[in-house]
């Protein structure tokens, strides 16, 4: 049977973050079967900590152990001080749900063993172990509550615990551990490996986990390299520990010195270039990670747009209608209506568009699909008068500047209304594609054929893809409805 040697910092000596190993957060970590303390603890280090209910929670002169079991057994070890009237009390927490931070009376890390038992005079050895006549699982305090040693204590695979050996007599002398009685395994011969790697939505940092904590003093930014795709290498900045505990970090950041641009396959590996990561007990890490990273593209904002619609009539507002958007990024939308002088949280509708039939002010707020990257865009809806305003008579030529001219208000709507005059006898004597964006006909001017006084005929043709057109002429007021163009006709009394 295999347990762990003891790897780290000795004697309370500061090691990573300003922890002692007089503090859990500073731990030694064991790594084989045996370990010799030569110069017993005289610190209580930075912090406070509970150690145990046989303690009565008093911490004095004390060095901390974590190991984690590799082979689920029986542990047991033989604490033997190196002289034999030294008095060590410990105790066993579970730490592998709460961490060094859980220990303490109902906390997440809960005590598992204690021992305080101690004689006046030869104190000798104390631990765990039934072969010795151990018994129960918290002894003492003091010579009347025996016996030196605890049961052993059936522990499982996976499960992580804080060792406290505190120096009662505060001796110099130190100790050995001896943990050769195990039938459980904590001997550690597995590498250091990449258990996961999270990356934001910006794609800006790996957040990167492995399966055990690993010593910092051998983590450079060499030791891993980052492929896309097309097997190109990632650039990284320099690697940032997360949480670091003591000498010992399990997570951390890397960025790319660039941003991500390409959506794809990645593969983040170990490599030796610095040397290896290395575990406390001397694995040295190894294996990669394969993720999919989707490089999401921001959405483009736009300010108010201006949009003008007949009265009565419903406007579709649509955000290519303020600005494009990238092709082949999803994203959703919602829109929003105003509150009287500005936006208010009244939530209208989601999409890429959406109909609203009052003036007002729209905002429609745009966000990458999984929501990342946001922009928003407003439109000011304003209606107008659409209709259409046809004369049956004009006066050019009779000393005013009024009425001069044919022409139907409203047609610039329309865009692309043709128009064709014709005199009584069936010639045409006006002809226009856009009617709309001309100032109209002038018969004093305008056309092939002269035109005095009289009667004349028109047909208009509007281009209305279905939407229903509102017409005052000789008629009277009415709304043209129907798909295709729209044709009208009608005549026109010139007089001198």
């Amino acid at each position: 049977m295999y347990v762990a040697a003891l790897c780290g910092i000795m004697g309370g000596v500061s090691v990573g973050s300003g922890q002692t190993t007089a503090d859990c957060e500073g731990a030694i970590v064991l790594c084989g079967d045996w370990y010799s303390e030569e110069n017993a603890s005289f610190s209580t280090g930075d912090v406070f900590e509970y150690t145990g209910e046989c303690n009565a929670g008093t911490e004095y002169p004390s060095v901390w152990y974590t190991f984690t079991v590799q082979e689920s057994g029986y542990l047991s070890f033989i604490l033997t001080p190196n002289q034999v009237a030294d008095d060590y009390d410990w105790a066993v927490f579970d730490i592998t749900d709460g961490g060094c931070e859980g220990i303490g009376p109902g906390g997440a890390s809960p005590e598992v063993e204690c021992n305080s038992f101690g004689e006046f005079g030869d104190n000798g050895a104390t631990g765990m172990s039934s072969a010795m006549g151990g018994t129960g699982s918290s002894i003492g305090p003091g010579n009347l509550n025996g016996p030196a040693f605890n049961a052993d204590l059936p522990v499982v695979a996976g499960s992580t615990y804080a060792l406290v050996v505190m120096n009662w007599t505060q001796s110099p002398y130190g100790y050995t551990l001896d943990f050769g009685f195990s039938t459980a395994s904590l001997y550690d011969g597995v590498p250091p490996g990449i258990a996961d790697v999270e990356v934001p939505c910006d794609a800006s940092e790996l957040l990167v986990t492995l399966t055990e904590p690993v010593l910092l003093s051998t983590v450079e930014v060499a030791d891993f390299a980052l492929f896309g795709p097309g097997a190109v290498e990632v650039d990284l900045a320099p690697i940032v520990p997360i949480n670091p505990s003591g000498e010992l970090c399990s997570t951390f950041l890397l960025t790319p010195s660039d941003p991500l641009a390409q959506s794809g396959a990645y593969n983040l590996m170990f490599t030796e270039v610095a040397g290896s990561v290395e575990d406390p007990c001397g694995n040295l890490g190894t294996g990669q990670f394969d993720l999919m990273i989707d490089v999401l593209t921001p959405p483009v904002g736009w300010g108010q747009v201006d949009v003008m619609h007949c009265e009565g009539e419903p406007v579709v507002l649509h955000v290519e209608g303020g600005a494009e958007q990238p092709a082949g990024q999803e994203y959703t939308w919602n829109w929003y209506a105003d509150a009287g002088g500005g936006m208010s949280p009244e939530w209208l509708a989601e999409g890429g568009a959406w109909l609203v039939e009052e003036d007002g002010l729209y905002e429609v707020v745009l966000e990458t699909v999984p929501p990342c990257f946001s922009a928003a865009g407003a439109f000011y809806v304003m209606a107008e008068d659409c209709g259409l305003f046809i004369p049956n008579a004009i006066t050019p030529g009779n000393g005013d500047a009024v009425n001069n001219a044919f022409r139907v208000d409203g047609l610039d709507n329309w865009p692309r209304s043709r128009v064709t005059i014709w005199n009584r006898w069936g010639d045409a004597v006006f002809e226009h594609g856009d009617f709309g964006t001309s100032a109209g006909w002038s018969p004093s001017v305008d056309g092939p054929v002269a035109a005095s006084e009289g009667t004349y005929f028109y047909q208009l043709v509007i281009p209305r893809d279905g939407e229903p057109v509102q017409v005052e002429d000789a008629h009277g007021t009415r709304v043209e409805t129907g798909n295709g163009d729209l044709v009208l006709t009608g005549t026109i009394t010139v007089l001198r």
